[in-house]
């Protein structure tokens, strides 16, 4: 399963968790089969309020499942029309 995290700076592991999918700067991508990971940028990062484009931000990356603090409900709808689960944690 490939998991996308938002995080706030390029650390790896060591990156801290950002509260909202759309202006997270990074994205967290951690594939749990082969237990890799990689850090990328947010390729939506400029985008106007309820603008967000998800799969644009991810760079088309293949995953499975967004964590996260905070998502607008088309960002939601957006993942899960393409089968990604999104799930919403507490920071």
């Amino acid at each position: 399963m490939k998991v996308c995290i938002p995080v706030k700076e390029n650390k790896g592991l060591d990156s801290t968790a950002y509260s909202h999918f759309g202006t997270a700067p990074f994205f967290l991508i951690y594939d749990s089969e082969k237990e890799e990971m990689k850090v990328i940028q947010n390729g939506d990062l400029h985008h106007q309020h309820g603008m967000c484009q998800p799969l644009k931000a991810i760079g088309g990356e293949n995953i499975d499942a967004v964590l996260v603090g905070g998502i607008g409900a088309g960002a939601i709808s957006k993942l899960n029309s393409q089968g990604i689960k999104v799930f919403k944690v507490e920071n």
